[in-house]
């Protein structure tokens, strides 16, 4: 097999001539007008009563997270499919975005350990959340999220959301305000592991699926399945995360009590979950064109082997409350898939750009937290 040419452009210019999306559905401010709309939707059924507007601004962000989360995390499922030719673009994408929501429901229940880390786990228990530091972090995870989604550029919502929650906590408590034992042991170990075990797994599945022979129509079905337990399991492993900052609006408007009843927490869950599933559907196409034509070239074992390997890894880590990247789970097997056919079709200039966009999640995210942390405090009298 000949070695398939680099070109030398940024991620986002390597797309299909023929099936680049249409700018609006790449833009930030897509994701947030979509966040807004539905915000409004559930403002009209009398969701937000009691929230202050503090709280309001926090949930907004934090559902602007989760449409952004649609649209750059439904292709790791999705790019499969596409890549074996068994659906066109969109046609996937809504399968993906439909699974998903499943998968968001389902995490109400399957993924509670992840819920509590994300609210109680990384910031010390005698340091205070305030509406302030709830709209720093959420604004720095979503900002980055939203430019990466731009550029065509598949991040982790994972090392985002840790990356915003871990600096504005360290800059409003200082040091000792953040858990170090669990952002390490329970964050940082699962993060590093994840892209080695996704390709070797991919590796291993698909060279025996090649072996196996298996027939086409059996192929295809199986692959169908497998992308589609990964949106399911990605959206078990990602809901909570989005949640948790969600709830921590609410929690801050309400009484502990009304709190502790969880009426007040379905609504920040059913948000997040249904922006999810509307994030996949508009602004999915970008990074599902990247990942299924652009990173390698994949034959049907191949597109069988990497969903595989990233929904059987992922539903591991959510039954042991390990926030792994979906990202990077995927964005690996895909690869590892590919090299188990042959290294030469694996396009490593686009692997690098997709590597270094993971490198610098966590201080980008958390730098634009910070930034609006400090805004806040200089210009709201008592922010804190």
């Amino acid at each position: 097999m000949q070695l398939l040419r680099m070109p030398v452009a940024p991620p986002a210019l390597l797309l299909h001539k023929s099936s680049v999306s249409p700018g609006l559905t790449r833009s930030p401010w897509t994701g947030l007008a979509l966040a807004g709309l539905l915000m409004l939707a559930f403002a009209a059924t009398g969701a937000f009563a009691e929230y202050t507007l503090i709280a309001v601004i926090g949930l907004c962000l934090a559902t602007w997270l989760s449409v952004e989360n649609g649209g750059n995390d439904v292709s790791k499922g999705v790019a499969p499919i596409v890549a074996a030719g068994l659906a066109r673009d969109r046609t996937a994408v809504v399968y993906g975005a439909l699974v998903t929501l499943l998968g968001s429901l389902a995490s109400l229940v399957l993924a509670q350990g992840l819920l509590a880390l994300f609210t109680t786990g990384l910031i010390a228990p005698s340091v205070p959340i305030t509406g302030t530091m709830v709209i720093a972090m959420a604004a720095g995870a979503s900002a980055w999220v939203a430019l990466a989604t731009r550029f065509s550029l598949p991040v982790s919502t994972t090392h985002a959301l840790v990356g915003a929650v871990v600096a504005v906590g360290a800059v409003s408590a200082g040091l000792a305000g953040v858990q170090w034992g669990n952002v390490g042991g329970k964050v940082v170990i699962p993060l590093l592991f994840s892209p080695a075990a996704g390709l070797a797994v991919a590796w291993l599945l698909t060279t025996s699926a090649a072996r196996l022979r298996l027939r086409a129509d059996i192929e295809g079905a199986m692959t169908w399945f497998t992308s589609g337990a990964i949106c399911f399991v990605r959206a078990v492993n990602d809901t909570p995360k989005l949640a948790a900052i969600a709830s921590l609006a609410a929690v801050l408007t309400v009484s502990t009590a009304s709190a502790q009843e969880g009426n007040k927490l379905t609504t920040p869950f059913l948000l997040v979950a249904i922006a999810m599933a509307a994030g996949s559907v508009f602004k999915g196409l970008t990074v599902t064109q990247l990942l299924a034509r652009n990173v390698t070239k994949l034959d049907r074992s191949a597109s069988l082997g990497a969903p595989s390997a990233a929904a059987g890894l992922i539903m591991l880590a959510s039954g042991w409350g390990l926030p792994v990247s979906t990202t990077h789970v995927s964005t690996s097997a895909i690869v590892g898939a590919g090299l188990s056919t042959n290294d030469r079709v694996v396009r490593w200039r686009v692997v690098r750009d997709i590597a270094l966009s993971w490198l610098v999640t966590v201080p980008v995210a958390g730098l634009i937290g910070i930034g609006v942390y400090l805004i806040q405090v200089a210009v709201v009298p008592g922010a804190r």
